[in-house]
């Protein structure tokens, strides 16, 4: 969660610019976009300086006293001689960001049904546990896998008769219950982005701007998406770029054109080469001073076969275009992550790939409730001023179905010890307890061990 103060202007919308609020020590780099009609506070005039009386500082300024000069010794005194100090030269503190990742957040009917109550809508209970988590790392973000169309289109889903898709929506209220619980930025580019058409790609965007919160991944025009997303934070400068490997075509209502401009897409025609957007996209991340890039990935397939090769073949090109770590999604199920080196124009580059975190909320069958929290922690090499990943690590992720009253469904860190788990109306049963333990090995048998990451969440 951004503990520090970020100073921005975000415009969105189409009418009229939105400012961010102010916290400490965090200059952001993001995206413009054409402004809606928003209230926006009056700056405060500076107060004027008064005009110097230059006829009193003439007349008042006393001389300055000359100081008599030494009279000089026949034996010139010499200059002390220092004593060479025994202490050890300190070493640099080294500087560190820590960026949190979850899975898919999704809003099927039940879980918008759960959380209605007395004619509104409240996500807090689904979330509440994952607090202490979000707010320990310094930017917390997640693929929102969702529109905000608002509610003349229903929540939350409705399904195309001919091609069997379904479609989803969610209140704005779940955007107010990500950012109290800890989020900072979302991914937008996913399959479902177009699911209520134009107006409810744009409406998303503006939603989540408006709330405060970072997004990219789709965008409200060839101006907005010109203006890249780059967040510093202690110093260091990170690139955000999301990007999807397809879309629903059952209910996008746009030209092809308005299509590329609206939407980052991973892939050209082929679909085994990266499109000219996404490529832009990274390198203007990069020309924007990122020293650091992070992908988001929408690919690869809805299964639990092992990733595809041509994922694969997709995280190398990303890799050696200059991103540094993808985050992958789409599959809903939790799959393997490995370091990969490419070859660059400066020389080889190893870089962590996380093919999918799995679902964060989600009501499918267990294996699709599980997901994955993922921790990347950055630093800057005191020796060469580089930022690189100096730690990765991993917490599994299971939303739970809860009987009895209150909201039924709730995501909870899966850590071994069920009893550190906080922030539930009511205690956990025997069973949920065998469950989250269940989540856990499962998560953690899907991710395996190529890429030796460490693993949160033990005793």
């Amino acid at each position: 969660m951004l503990k520090r103060a970020i100073g921005c202007v975000m415009a969105i919308g189409l009418l009229m610019p939105f400012a961010c609020g102010t916290r400490t020590a965090v200059t952001v780099e993001t995206q413009s976009a054409t402004p809606v009609t928003l209230a926006v506070e009056t700056p405060v005039p500076e107060p004027e300086t008064p005009a110097i009386d230059e006829v009193a500082l003439a007349t008042n300024t006393p001389e300055p006293t000359k100081k008599p000069m030494p009279t000089p010794t026949e034996e010139p005194t010499p200059a002390p001689t220092e004593e060479p100090s025994s202490e050890p030269t300190p070493e640099p503190t080294p500087v560190r960001v820590t960026i949190g990742v979850v899975g898919d957040i999704m809003t099927p009917p039940r879980v918008v049904a759960d959380a209605k109550a007395g004619g509104r809508y409240d996500f807090s209970a689904m979330f509440a546990p994952f607090q202490e988590v979000f707010e320990s790392v310094d930017l917390m973000c997640g693929n929102l896998e969702t529109t905000l169309a608002g509610d003349r289109v229903g929540y939350s889903m409705r399904k195309d008769e001919a091609t069997g898709v379904r479609s989803f929506n969610a209140p704005d209220a779940l955007i107010d219950a990500l950012k109290a619980y800890g989020f900072d930025l979302l991914s937008t580019a996913n399959n479902h982005c177009m699911d209520n058409g134009a107006k409810g790609l744009y409406r998303t965007v503006e939603v989540i701007r408006a709330a405060g919160l970072y997004q990219t991944g789709t965008y409200l025009n060839a101006e907005d998406r010109e203006n890249p997303c780059v967040i510093e934070i202690n110093g260091i400068k990170i690139g955000f770029v999301a990007s999807t490997r397809l879309l629903n075509m059952a209910f996008k209502d746009v030209g092809r054109e308005e299509e590329h401009t609206a939407i980052g897409y991973l892939v050209g025609s082929d679909g085994e080469k990266l499109s000219d957007e996404v490529l832009n996209d990274i390198e203007r991340v990069k020309n924007a001073g990122a020293e650091f890039v992070i992908l988001f990935a929408h690919w690869d397939y809805e299964n639990s076969n092992p990733t595809a090769s041509v994922t694969k073949k997709l995280a190398k090109q990303l890799l050696t275009a200059g991103v540094d770590c993808i985050v992958g999604s789409h599959p809903h199920r939790v799959k393997g992550a490995e370091y990969v080196t490419v070859d660059r124009k400066d020389g080889p580059f190893t870089g962590l790939v996380l093919y999918s975190l799995g679902n964060f909320t989600a009501l499918e069958d267990f294996e699709m409730m599980v997901g994955l929290f993922a921790q990347l922690t950055l630093t800057r090499e005191p020796e060469t001023g580089k930022v690189v990943l100096e730690n990765a690590a991993v917490l599994p992720t299971l939303m739970l179905r809860r009987n009895g009253n209150g909201p039924k469904y709730v995501v909870v860190p899966a850590y071994e010890d069920a009893a550190k788990i906080t922030g539930l109306r009511h205690r956990l049963t025997e069973k949920e307890i065998r469950e989250i333990s269940e989540a856990r090995a499962l998560a953690l048998k899907k991710l395996g061990t190529e890429a030796n990451l460490t693993v949160l969440g033990g005793e």
